[in-house]
């Protein structure tokens, strides 16, 4: 019998209600044609509803190796797996499917969609919310954080409507409502701010064997993947050159070798660091005419410290309604979990040099409580795949 000859029978006994004879000839379809995506999702759905479960689970599975981007298989699969009480392997195919598309925890709110999809996307988002917002409070209670540690939120997935207590201040990964905030620190309230103005003429000497390579060895600041309307000019584009000193806690050791002045120095700043290595050291650079515009950083419990080196007439920072313009070898220190952006109205490039240092009023303690959260999330995110070792 032909493969299209089977797939007439099939249909047929499903239209005549014959839902078991239609199961079983679909079986032995698949069987032979196990690479026809749209028949075997057809038998992961029936599966489900009239078969075998651990038929239905399989097939689910199936899809998503054949297409490791077919959302509807991550969100009726993920269901499926939590109906069943494989709650671990539901999560994992939820949140690998929304980080394949993010609104198969969105799919809930519209209307058009049947209500079988709607009612497994609302499943998916309070559940993974659930999940990261436990996680999270796991990880402090592990560590003795303090109250406000326990308190912040990772705004993506809390489990509860994310209210920011200051205007302008909307940071988008992890927020600690309870942290003083404010747009701008000023230098002069950091010990260690004299110490790295004074050294200027050492890092800019040094700075002077890197600023050649920043066209080779720079990349884009945001990779082509970044999609937020206004910053199209600078989407995979060198308009916004990022030199990594150290990125994501990974040192490049060949650029650290041409400034060990500028290392020794960095080492005396209380870095933000993850793994005890420095999470964020750059050079940026911000190409004539080139506007960043407003927008969010991502969390308040560290902040951003700016040392200009080459700083053409007319630029300046703006963080909330504070304007700071660059100075040649002056620091700015800012909360980017604030509203800011970035502008280089010249004809020149304008270059500084970016890293990340703690939020003063954290304690250690609480330090080490905001990266346990952290760990905790990196490692779930981590191990999740070994539900699908295929999938990544």
């Amino acid at each position: 019998m032909s493969n299209k000859s089977l797939l007439e029978q099939i249909d047929q006994a499903f239209n005549s209600q014959n839902n078991q004879q239609g199961l079983e000839l679909l079986r032995e379809y698949i069987a032979t044609n196990d690479k026809d995506l749209e028949q075997l999702y057809r038998l992961a759905i029936i599966e489900e509803q009239i078969g075998e479960t651990k038929n239905a689970g399989n097939a689910y599975l199936a899809c998503i190796k054949h297409d490791k981007r077919l959302l509807k298989a991550y969100l009726y699969g993920g269901y499926f797996f939590q109906q069943i009480g494989e709650l671990e392997k539901a999560l994992a195919l939820y949140s690998l499917g929304n980080d394949i598309d993010a609104r198969l925890t969105l799919m809930h709110q519209n209307e058009k969609l049947s209500y079988e999809t709607r009612v497994r996307s609302h499943h998916a988002n309070n559940t993974l919310r659930s999940h990261f917002t436990k996680l999270h409070s796991q990880s402090v209670e592990s560590t003795k954080g303090s109250a406000r540690i326990a308190n912040a939120i990772w705004p993506q997935t809390h489990n509860e409507q994310v209210n920011y207590l200051t205007d302008g201040q909307k940071p988008h990964l992890f927020y600690i409502p309870e942290l003083d905030a404010k747009p701008i620190h000023e230098s002069n309230k950091f010990d260690w701010c004299q110490l790295l103005e004074e050294s200027f003429d050492d890092l800019t000497d040094e700075f002077g064997k890197l600023l050649s390579l920043i066209e080779q060895k720079g990349v884009p600041y945001l990779d082509s993947g970044y999609k937020v309307k206004g910053f199209e000019s600078l989407v995979g584009s060198k308009n916004w050159t990022a030199l990594n000193i150290y990125k994501d806690g990974v040192a490049n050791n060949s650029l650290l070798s041409l400034m060990p002045k500028t290392a020794k120095i960095l080492a005396g700043i209380p870095l933000y660091k993850v793994d005890e290595k420095p999470f964020e050291v750059f050079f940026s650079l911000l190409k004539a005419g080139q506007h960043i515009q407003p927008h969010f950083g991502q969390s308040n419990h560290s902040l951003t410290v700016h040392l200009p080196i080459i700083v053409p007439k007319g630029g300046y920072l703006t963080v909330a309604d504070e304007i700071r313009s660059w100075q040649k070898g002056k620091v700015i220190i800012f909360d980017d979990s604030f509203i800011h952006e970035a502008i280089n109205p010249s004809e020149e490039d304008r270059v500084v040099m970016i890293f990340s240092i703690w939020h003063p009023d954290l304690s250690k303690e609480e330090q080490k409580s905001i990266l346990a959260s952290f760990k905790a999330r990196s490692q779930w995110l981590e191990a999740r795949s070994q539900h699908l070792p295929w999938v990544n």
